[in-house]
């Protein structure tokens, strides 16, 4: 078997005659093409990739046709051909060249071995840097050869198959090894490098982002700091009205008096990057608690039942967390699928004085559940429906809404509770039962305000 080499192979059938394969001349008779063949190997063999080069020589022959076949695909119809084989395998490469006189062929059996030629994007480089949670972006490039499977590795854990490996995100700052093997028939390519994740700028969360946080008196506020990245050497440091009070992660002091008050929150790292935050502390003065449910066994009369069906009732509480973890509260349910404001009476008359004088108070408080539902709440007394003084904040969770009325209350009268408004006031519109049109509200705590 005759080996192509990487340079260009002549395989030396003839000497061109002048005439070649033309068909421009008419002679009286055809003549028989005559072609020579000094290579009389009929086995070869090359690489994919590199370029070949065939040559056919005509001795005699008029009016002839070429052309030089490979695997019976005709490539070229001069006396020579140039042909780069793209795949391994094994090939028939074949020449012809025919007239009215005869026919002149002669086949080759070509062998093609595959070849293996590559490098990374990253070019030399044993190591590089990039930033935590940047996503690592590297090629592998073959620049000879085919049917490369692709493996990378990162501490040794396969991450992907694909010659463009983008699907690894640097979780953590700090060393990563990367390791890719590149392997097809003629062998394996292989090449490591580190990455150096850097440390992300300082980044901290706070589990209260509100800017403005209501308390009662003597109640304990709570926010953490989380560190979610440059956590490198941290320091925190809590201040209330300009004075240091702690220095953990967690603020947690209670508040009295008047307010309001400031809390000032000031992290640094190892790196003197900077977190500052303030929030506004405000007391909210202390009502009557009225109503906390957790020791009933049915409501007491003060409380109309069956306005709606099935109306208001004793429940569990359905997220006994956060700001209530009583266990019994009051549920208010619409079946059904008409428009709805869900109300029931509170009769003021039907409350002892000597458990609350009504008369006293000119708002009401509660806390509220209302789940993924987008109601707003009112209260009605002497025919105005009251607005919250805040607006829900939808956050799937127990809050506290606050009303206050023009006038004190009258005992002769009732306070209508009317969970299931929509924002402009109007009842809920009619429709099915979904995640955020639930046709249920829960309340708990209510007190009477001065």
């Amino acid at each position: 078997m005759k080996t192509l080499l990487k340079s260009k192979i002549i395989l030396l059938l003839g000497i061109v005659a002048l005439w070649g394969c033309e068909e421009d001349v008419t002679p009286l008779r055809h003549t028989a093409p005559q072609v020579t063949f000094p290579v009389q190997e009929t086995s070869l063999t090359a690489v994919v990739g590199d370029p070949v080069e065939f040559r056919a020589d005509i001795e005699s022959g008029d009016k002839l046709t070429c052309g030089w076949y490979v695997d019976g695909t005709l490539e070229a119809s001069t006396p020579g051909m140039t042909y780069t084989f793209s795949a391994p395998g094994d090939y028939e490469v074949r020449f012809e060249a025919r007239n009215g006189a005869g026919k002149v062929e002669r086949s080759y059996a070509v062998k093609v071995a595959d070849v293996l030629e590559m490098h990374l994007s990253v070019g030399d480089s044993t190591r590089i840097v990039r930033r935590q949670l940047d996503i690592l972006k590297v090629m592998a490039i073959v620049d000879a050869g085919s049917d490369v499977v692709h493996e990378w590795k990162v501490d040794g854990e396969v991450k992907s198959d694909k010659a463009y490996f983008d699907t690894f995100d640097l979780p953590e700052a700090k060393v990563y090894t990367v390791a890719y093997a590149g392997t097809n028939a003629a062998g394996t390519f292989r090449k490591s490098f580190e990455v150096q994740a850097t440390e992300r700028p300082l980044e901290i969360s706070f589990s209260n982002e509100d800017a403005t946080i209501s308390c009662k008196d003597g109640a304990v506020v709570e926010i953490i700091a989380t560190v979610k990245y440059g956590g490198t050497g941290v320091q925190h440091e809590w201040k209330v009205d300009g004075v240091t009070v702690s220095t953990d992660a967690v603020f947690s002091r209670a508040f009295d008096g008047a307010g309001p008050y400031t809390i000032a929150y000031h992290g640094v790292n190892s790196k003197q990057e900077t977190v500052d935050r303030t929030w506004t502390v405000t007391i909210i003065p202390s009502g009557a608690l009225f109503e906390h449910f957790e020791d009933y066994t049915e409501l007491p009369k003060w409380w109309t039942l069956k306005q709606n069906t099935p109306g208001i009732e004793l429940a569990d509480n359905p997220k006994p967390e956060g700001i209530n973890t009583s266990l019994k509260v009051l549920r208010d349910n619409v079946t059904g699928t008409g428009g709805t404001s869900g109300y029931f009476d509170l009769k003021l008359k039907e409350i002892p004085v000597d458990k609350i004088d009504v008369t006293k108070y000119t708002g009401v408080r509660f806390k509220v559940y209302l789940g993924k539902n987008k109601y707003y709440p009112r209260v009605e007394y002497a025919g105005k429906k009251y607005a919250s003084v805040t607006k829900p904040q939808f956050k799937d969770e127990w809050e506290v809404l606050e009303y206050k009325f023009d006038s004190n209350l009258d005992a002769t009268k009732n306070l209508t509770f009317r969970p299931m408004l929509q924002e402009n006031g109007n009842n809920i519109a009619s429709g099915p039962v979904t995640e955020t049109n639930t046709r249920t509200v829960y309340i708990d705590d209510i007190e009477f305000l001065e």
